[in-house]
């Protein structure tokens, strides 16, 4: 089940990358920030989702999962498409 959400995350990464390119950041810095950001996400979101998940209500778990960490899960993917391809962008331009 781990793995569906994270193969889901991925796909709806990538489609709002070909869907909105101009969500992505122009510059390195932009996306280095974006991806300071999704960390610190992840780093904040760790103690939320631990007192959701400790919760007996199902309906508590299943927010805290796709209402908070499948939304966190996507933008770092997010982040790290955009990172990617900057990257790519940048070392393109050198090997030329």
């Amino acid at each position: 089940m781990t793995l569906l959400i994270g193969v889901g995350a991925g796909a709806i990464a990538l489609w709002i990358d070909v869907r909105f390119p101009r969500l992505a950041p122009d510059e390195i810095l932009k996306a280095v920030l974006h991806v300071a950001a999704a960390l610190a996400l992840g780093y904040a979101i760790g103690p939320a989702l631990e007192r959701l998940f400790a919760a007996d209500d199902a309906v508590v778990v299943l927010v805290g999962v796709f209402g908070v960490a499948f939304p966190s899960i996507v933008y770092c993917f997010l982040t790290a498409i955009w990172f990617i391809k900057l990257a790519q962008r940048a070392m393109g331009a050198h090997l030329r």
